[in-house]
């Protein structure tokens, strides 16, 4: 086995066999996991390594990654195995699959997300007869043909004939695809599935520069935003974020780029009362709270309970006098209540296609029926809420879904039925330009994730 080895010092062919043979245990469990139960891919893996703590750091990065770029690139990988192989996957069942297709879908999955081959690699395509994982692009540009060229000419050394380019499209589900929004350049869209955005933070209760040079000692590389410039993407570096001094003391909060702009399409003013009725772990309650200068109040309401208690925490790290928890069931709001709110954010459960660049499995578990399912949801959540929202209050619907009838089609229904509300136009955050009311926040233009908001006043 020591040919198929790289020459390196203290690698350990025994330890690298064994890896293999625990990445192929892990592939089968995901591929039963995500694809055969609908479970999401981080909480499979969250789960995974609970369950088997004996994996050090190098292992889970490798189980992680390798992963990670298979449903990235799935669409594109299947076109490698045979129709009997590919309905096997589809059906959540990889365990009858030979090494080599599992070995040829891995290895074709690294070669895509552009990793450094590891030692185990040159095992994995040495033992199975695969071409050598080239070393990674050193500068690109991630929405260019070059990654599908590097396929190509990866595929044609694997199988010795020419290999036609796949289409970006096939990087999500056809069903996905009909579902789109409007958008200006789906093209562009697409090829933006092939890379995952970068992190971005929000800065508060700090100088935007301050936090930038505490960041770059620690040796991240820090991108301050052309229009928002208390949003920060991270684009290299390697750090345990939770660690640094600037996160622990609640000056910077992990927060996409996109949900930073649904926040500052709320504008609400200092001294006010809003509601982020499905506030999550409250990334948009934190921001409301520093738009309104630490004054008014921001109550935040979800139907679990947990993910408020991870707020409060948030809250408390950062020190904010103005936020209230309340769990919310989701009901309506009773007569009592009414008119108790200048603002209401509808962060509205959806299919979260909006994330499927960080979340890549989510192109390929979701199903249609669950799409409009949830659908049915966010008509309910708008009905729910408007007793608590005072004459002249504005409402915001949002989602982080890139879906036509979980955006634009929600709103335009509700205003059919509730003459009382219009759409009131704001500039949008990210460019200064005038939108009617509504704004589709398409990932490739800013690298970050694609989000929907809706502005609507109601009439006094």
């Amino acid at each position: 086995m020591s040919r198929n080895i790289p020459n390196q010092p203290g690698v350990d062919s025994r330890h690298l066999h064994t890896q293999l043979r625990n990445l192929r245990k892990i592939f089968d469990n995901a591929i039963e996991e995500v694809l055969g139960n609908r479970r999401a891919l981080d909480r499979f893996l969250s789960s995974y390594w609970r369950e088997n703590r004996q994996f050090g750091s190098r292992d889970r990065r490798l189980f992680s990654e390798s992963l990670f770029a298979f449903f990235r690139f799935y669409g594109w990988l299947t076109r490698l195995i045979t129709a009997e192989e590919q309905q096997a996957l589809t059906a959540g069942s990889s365990r009858n699959l030979s090494g080599k297709t599992v070995g040829t879908l891995l290895a074709g999955a690294w070669v895509l997300e552009n990793l450094p081959p590891e030692p185990a690699h040159h095992i994995l395509t040495g033992e199975l007869s695969l071409p050598r994982i080239p070393d990674p692009e050193k500068l690109f540009d991630p929405a260019q043909e070059w990654r599908l060229q590097r396929f190509a000419n990866w595929v044609q050394k694997l199988t010795g004939q020419p290999f036609e380019h796949p289409p970006w499209e096939l990087l999500q589900s056809f069903w996905s695809r009909e579902f789109l929004q409007e958008m200006p350049d789906k093209a562009a869209y697409f090829r933006s599935l092939a890379v995952r955005p970068p992190l971005w933070l929000r800065v508060q209760n700090s100088p935007v520069d301050s936090v930038i040079k505490e960041l770059s000692g620690a040796g991240l590389s820090v991108r301050k935003h052309r229009t928002m410039p208390k949003a920060l993407a991270i684009t290299a570096g390697s750090v345990n974020l939770y660690t640094l001094p600037t996160y622990r003391e609640g000056r910077i909060e992990v927060q996409d780029l996109a949900s930073q702009v649904i926040a500052n399409v709320c504008a609400p003013r200092p001294g006010e009362r809003w509601w982020d009725c499905c506030a999550g772990a409250g990334g948009k309650t934190l921001a409301l709270a520093e738009l309104m200068q630490r004054t008014g109040k921001v109550v935040a309401g979800d139907i679990r309970s947990y993910k408020l208690e991870d707020l409060k925490k948030r809250a408390r790290r950062s020190a904010f006098p103005n936020i209230e928890c309340r769990p919310w069931d989701g009901n309506k709001v009773p007569p009592r209540r009414s008119s108790k709110f200048d603002g209401i954010l509808i962060d509205a459960p959806c299919s979260c296609s909006g994330v499927w660049r960080r979340n890549p499995d989510g192109r390929w578990n979701t199903s249609p029926e669950e799409v409009r399912e949830i659908n049915l949801v966010q008509f309910k959540v708008l009905e729910n809420v408007l007793n608590a929202l005072r004459p002249n209050g504005v409402l915001i619907y949002a989602t982080c879904s890139a879906f036509e009838m979980e955006n634009a089609a929600v709103i335009r229904d509700f205003l059919a039925r509730h003459s009382e509300f219009e759409l009131e136009s704001f500039a949008n955050p990210l460019t200064g330009e005038l939108c009617s009311g509504m704004l589709q926040i398409t990932g490739a233009a800013e690298n970050c994730d694609s989000m929907f908001v809706a502005r609507l006043r109601k009439k006094s």
